[in-house]
């Protein structure tokens, strides 16, 4: 089995909402914000897309992709749910989707920029903090973004997003100095579940993708940039 994902750019996004499904077109109008607004649209264009070649149908507008009570997007299919799940995320014009039939699945977008080390002390556990100090001054900024997103990335995993204590994952990286467009390991330990979620991670320009799951027998596959 496959985890299948596409990243998409702002614009791909097609200008007027032919493509939303009416479920859709009602959460729009309630996004009052154009930034949200957009960021919105492109996440739900880069999900569509991706599951339009899973489903094998162009039609988008048939394509719904909605949130569920505790936030965490579902798809659905001409009104009927599409098996397996999705995780979507969006960072600086850029948005990302995943997709897997038999496995629970969760991606995020960071930037790599300098954080403070107050945002290490709070958000990592000792173990990342203390990697973080040993990585170096070069490659920092890469390591705290690529920490955080992976944590994000566990908690979508678990349906909870950031109302869970992020240091309650304690994330494992390989490689961080790993050349760009390369998928990389990644492991996150859950406590005090003691669960451990795998997955992958890459550089896209000055941003990484974190892809995590609850089935390591799983790989990565599909898609790069819809242009």
């Amino acid at each position: 089995m496959e985890i299948q994902w596409l990243l998409c750019r702002t614009e791909a996004v097609p200008a007027g909402d032919g493509w939303l499904g009416p479920d859709e077109r009602a959460v729009q109008a309630r996004l009052k914000l154009a930034k949200r607004r957009d960021a919105w649209r492109l996440g739900r264009f880069t999900a569509k897309q991706l599951l339009s070649s899973i489903e094998r149908s162009n039609a988008l507008d048939e394509i719904q992709i909605l949130a569920a009570e505790d936030g965490a997007p579902e798809a659905f299919f001409d009104g009927r749910p599409i098996p397996g799940s999705i995780s979507i995320t969006h960072r600086s014009g850029v948005a990302a989707c995943v997709a897997a039939r038999a496995t629970k699945v969760g991606c995020d977008l960071e930037a790599i920029e300098p954080r403070s080390q107050r945002f290490v002390d709070d958000f990592f556990t000792a173990r990342e903090r203390e990697a973080a100090q040993q990585v170096g001054a070069r490659l920092r900024d890469r390591f705290v973004a690529l920490t955080w997103s992976a944590k994000e990335s566990a908690l979508k995993v678990l349906r909870v997003g950031l109302r869970r204590d992020t240091r309650s994952v304690e994330v494992e990286l390989d490689n961080v100095d790993a050349p760009r467009s390369t998928w990389q390991p990644v492991k996150a330990t859950v406590s005090p579940e003691n669960q451990t979620l795998s997955g992958w991670w890459r550089l896209y320009g000055g941003l990484v993708l974190t892809v995590l799951c609850d089935d390591p027998a799983l790989c990565i596959a599909g898609h790069d940039e819809q242009r």
